[in-house]
C-alpha cells in the first residue's frame, strides 16, 4: 500500500516557518523554476527529491492534487516541439519536485498494456492539452489530448499513487478515433467520447462520477457535448448536447435553467465546482477562433444548463472597473487558454491570464467570481497584454510580484488555501517552468480563510478492509489535548495525541477530524475522503488435477506449503512433491489478499505418474539404481533429473537414446556432489523429453523413488 506519510518535521517546519513568513494576503511569490522561457528542467533521480529538480518549460500538462496537498504534473508540451510523458511531483512543504515516473526522453509512444490492468511498464505516452479528474479515492484520471503517436487521443486512463502504476481504462489505442454516442443519458459499454483536445472542463460529482464538456481538435471541429464516466461499470453515458460537430449555444434566460440550454461547442479550459456539487465553465474558443466570456452552470441533479454571466454575443471586449470591487457590469475580456483556475474557501471562482481571439495577447490579470452576488471582480492586473512579469525574489513575497502574461499555464490549490501556477506560454515560442503561490486576498471581495494550525499524517491512506492505520499530530498551535473523530474506525474516537491501530472493518471512505485545545481555544481540520478501505477480495477456489493445484484467477499468486511461502511458487497453478497443507494467497488489483488452505495427501510409493515403458530398480535403494527403458519408448536425447521433496535437484543428467532397450545407472550414494551424502527419504526422478525439457512446466514422466539403508 501506499509508503509511509510521515512529515518530515525539522525541514518542513522550517521551510513553512520562513515561507509563511513573507507569504501576504493578496500577493504573488516565485517559488521554483526560473525567470527565462524555454529550460530544459533537472530531472534528478526518478523518485528522490532534490532542491535542484525542476520539470522544464511546458505548456499545458496535466494537473492533480493529490490527498496530502502535494501538487502533481504529467505530460507537457515544450519548446522544442516535443511531447513529454513525464510525472512530477511537487510538495509544497518542502518546496521540492519529484520525477516519479516516465521518461527524460522526448516523444515516447504511449503502451497500452491490456485494458483495465495495471502494470509498470504501462504508460500514456507523451501528450499535452486533455481532461483531468482526481477520483475520491485520490487516483489521478487524465483522457486524450495531442499525443506523439502522432494525433488525438480518445483514450482514458488512471494512475495509482500507492503502485506507481498506469492502467489503460477505457477508449481505442488508436488515435483520431470518432465517438460512439449511443442514446443520450444511457449508459453503454460501447459507448466513448471522440478524441479531442483542448480540454480542461472535467470534473468529478459527489457520486465519484467522471464529467467532461466539449473540447476539439486544434482545428475545424469543436464539441459542446456533456459525458458522464462511472468508473465502478467502467462505462460512459452521453448526457447532454449534441453528437454534431461545431453547434451554437441555447442561451436562454440569464440566470433562469432550462432543459433547453446548451453552451456553444468549443475549445475550454476553465472549470470550478461550487459548494453544492454544480459544474461551471467560462469562455473558450470556438472552431473558427472565435472567443466567449460567457459564464455557465450546469446542475447535475437537473441535468440543466444555466448562463449565468457575460455575453452571447463572440470577441467581447469586457469591462474591467477598479482592483477589488466587484459590480454586475464588470467582466474580463474574450478569454481562452485561461486554464489556471481555482476555487476558494468560500465557493468562489478565480482564473489567471489566458488569450485573446486574436492569439496576440496574453493577459497576466487574475480574476474572482463571488457566487454569492454573482459578480466579478479584478483582483490583481490589468487589462494590459503582454506583460513581462515581476519575480522579485524567489521564495520572497512582494506587492509588486506578477507573473507574466500567460496561457496554458497549470494551477493547483493546496490545504492551506494558497492558489500555485505552473509554466504555460509567455508567447508561443516562449515557455516557462517558474512555479508561482498567491495567498488569496480576504479583504479582495470577502471570503476570510486563515490557514489551519492544526495537521497530522497517518501510517496510509489506502488499506484493505479489517486492517488497522496510525495516525500523528503535527499541529503547530501547541495544543494541550486532542479529540480524534474516525467515521467508520475502530475506535472512532480518540483523546491520545497520535492514536495507534485504528482499524476498518468495512468498504468505503471515510473522513478523519482532529480537533486541538491549546491556550488560545479550539482548532479544527477535517481532511474529506481521506482513507479509503478497499473489500476483501472473494476467497479463492483450489482445482486438482492429479497432482497440479490451480487457484481461481487473480492479479498475483503465492502457494504456501504448511503456512510458509513456497519460493519461486507465483503462477496460478502449482505442481506438489510431497504431503502437506497448501496454501494459496490472492491479491487483487487494490493490493488486497485473501487465501484458502487445503490437506493434500500422497499416499504410499505408487507412481505419482507412471509409464509401463520405464522401470526403476530396484526401489527403495541404497542410492545406487538403474534406469531402463523398454520397447524404445523415447528416441533422440532426454534429461533426468532427482529432485527431494521441496523440488531443489541433487542429480541432473542428459543422455542420447541410441537404442530400443536402453539402460542407465544412476549412484546417488554420494550426492550430487560427492562431498556431500545424500539424506534417506523419499525422492522423485523426472524424465524429459528434448522438446520437454524445454519449457517451464513438467509434461515428461515422474517416478517417486525411496533412498534407504
Amino acid at each position: 500500500m501506499k509508503k509511509l506519510l510521515l512529515l518530515s518535521f525539522l525541514s518542513s517546519a522550517f521551510y513553512l516557518l520562513s515561507s509563511n513568513a513573507f507569504a501576504q494576503q493578496g500577493e504573488w511569490t516565485w517559488m521554483k523554476g526560473s525567470s527565462f522561457g524555454n529550460q530544459s528542467g533537472t530531472y534528478g533521480t526518478m523518485g528522490v527529491s532534490d532542491p535542484a529538480n525542476t520539470p522544464p518549460g511546458l505548456y499545458e500538462p496535466y494537473e492533480w492534487t493529490d490527498k496530502q496537498g502535494n501538487l502533481w504534473l504529467f505530460g507537457g508540451y515544450d519548446g522544442l516541439s516535443q511531447y513529454r510523458n513525464t510525472l512530477w511531483k511537487y510538495d509544497p512543504s518542502t518546496n521540492e519536485w519529484t520525477w516519479m515516473n516516465g521518461s527524460s526522453a522526448p516523444n515516447p509512444l504511449p503502451v497500452f498494456g491490456t485494458m483495465g490492468v495495471p502494470a509498470a511498464t504501462n504508460d500514456p505516452g507523451g501528450r499535452f492539452s486533455g481532461a483531468t479528474w482526481v477520483d475520491t479515492a485520490g487516483n489521478f484520471w487524465l483522457f486524450g489530448g495531442f499525443y506523439s503517436v502522432p494525433g488525438i487521443g480518445s483514450d482514458l486512463w488512471k494512475y495509482d499513487i500507492s503502485s506507481n502504476e498506469w492502467t489503460w481504462m477505457k477508449g481505442p489505442t488508436t488515435s483520431n478515433a470518432p465517438g460512439v454516442y449511443g442514446s443520450q443519458g444511457v449508459e453503454d459499454a460501447a459507448n466513448y467520447p471522440g478524441y479531442r483536445c483542448e480540454i480542461n472542463a472535467a470534473w468529478t460529482d459527489d457520486n465519484n462520477n467522471l464529467w467532461m464538456f466539449g473540447g476539439g481538435d486544434n482545428g475545424g471541429t469543436s464539441y459542446n457535448d456533456l459525458w458522464r464516466f462511472n468508473p465502478t461499470t467502467n462505462n460512459w453515458t452521453w448526457m447532454k448536447g449534441s453528437n454534431l460537430m461545431n453547434m451554437n449555444g441555447v442561451y436562454g434566460t440569464i440566470g433562469v435553467p432550462d432543459p433547453a440550454n446548451t453552451p456553444g461547442a468549443r475549445m475550454i479550459y476553465t472549470r470550478w465546482k461550487d459548494l453544492s456539487g454544480n459544474f461551471w465553465l467560462y469562455g473558450g474558443r470556438n472552431s473558427n477562433w472565435n472567443v466567449f466570456n460567457d459564464l455557465w452552470k450546469y446542475d447535475v441533479a437537473t441535468n440543466e444548463w444555466t448562463w449565468m454571466s457575460g455575453t452571447s454575443n463572440l470577441n467581447a471586449a469586457g469591462n474591467y472597473g477598479a482592483l477589488c470591487v466587484a459590480d454586475s457590469a464588470y467582466i474580463s475580456s474574450n478569454r481562452t487558454e485561461n486554464r489556471a483556475v481555482w476555487t476558494d474557501a468560500c465557493g468562489n471562482f478565480w482564473f489567471f491570464g489566458g488569450a485573446n481571439n486574436y492569439y496576440g495577447s496574453y493577459y497576466s490579470d487574475l480574476w474572482k467570481y463571488v457566487t454569492s452576488s454573482d459578480k466579478w471582480i479584478l483582483a490583481e492586473g490589468s487589462s494590459t497584454p503582454n506583460q513581462n512579469g515581476t519575480y522579485g525574489t524567489q521564495g520572497v513575497a512582494d506587492p509588486a510580484n506578477i507573473p507574466p502574461g500567460l496561457w496554458g499555464s497549470s494551477s493547483w490549490t493546496d490545504h492551506d488555501g494558497n492558489f500555485w501556477l505552473f509554466g504555460g506560454c509567455a508567447l508561443w515560442v516562449d515557455f516557462r517552468n517558474a512555479l508561482w503561490k498567491y495567498v488569496p486576498d480576504s479583504a479582495c471581495g470577502g471570503c476570510a480563510v486563515q490557514s489551519s494550525q492544526v495537521g497530522f499524517a497517518s501510517s496510509d491512506t489506502d488499506i484493505c478492509q479489517k486492517f488497522c492505520i496510525s495516525y500523528f499530530d503535527s499541529s503547530s498551535n501547541n495544543p494541550t489535548s486532542w479529540l480524534w473523530l474516525f467515521p467508520g474506525g475502530n475506535p472512532s474516537t480518540s483523546t491520545n495525541q497520535n492514536p495507534l491501530n485504528i482499524c476498518y472493518n468495512l468498504p468505503g471512505i471515510y473522513d478523519v477530524t482532529l480537533i486541538t485545545t491549546s491556550a488560545t481555544g479550539t482548532d479544527t481540520l477535517t481532511l474529506s475522503n481521506y482513507i479509503t478501505v478497499y473489500a476483501t477480495p472473494p476467497f479463492p477456489t483450489i482445482s486438482q488435477v492429479g497432482y497440479t493445484l490451480t487457484s481461481s484467477p487473480a492479479v498475483s499468486y503465492q502457494w504456501q506449503l504448511n503456512a510458509a511461502d513456497i519460493p519461486g511458487a507465483t503462477n496460478q497453478s502449482y505442481t506438489i512433491l510431497q504431503t502437506g497443507y497448501y496454501t494459496v494467497v490472492v491479491t487483487d488489483s487494490n493490493n488486497c489478499k485473501n487465501s484458502v488452505t487445503e490437506y493434500i495427501l500422497i499416499s504410499g510409493l505408487n507412481d505419482v505418474m507412471s509409464d509401463a515403458n520405464i522401470s526403476i530398480y530396484p526401489n527403495p535403494s541404497d542410492g545406487n539404481f538403474m534406469v531402463e527403458l523398454l520397447n524404445g519408448f523415447m528416441a533422440g536425447e532426454i534429461s533426468i533429473d532427482v529432485v527431494n521433496v521441496i523440488g531443489q535437484k541433487v542429480f541432473s543428467s542428459k543422455e542420447k537414446i541410441s537404442s530400443a532397450h536402453w539402460t542407465k545407472q544412476i549412484d546417488l550414494s554420494k550426492g550430487l556432489h560427492s562431498e556431500n551424502d545424500i539424506a534417506h527419504g523419499v525422492y522423485f526422478i523426472e524424465i524429459k523429453t528434448e522438446s520437454e525439457y524445454a519449457g517451464p512446466d513438467f509434461f515428461g514422466v515422474r517416478k517417486k523413488i525411496v533412498i534407504a539403508d
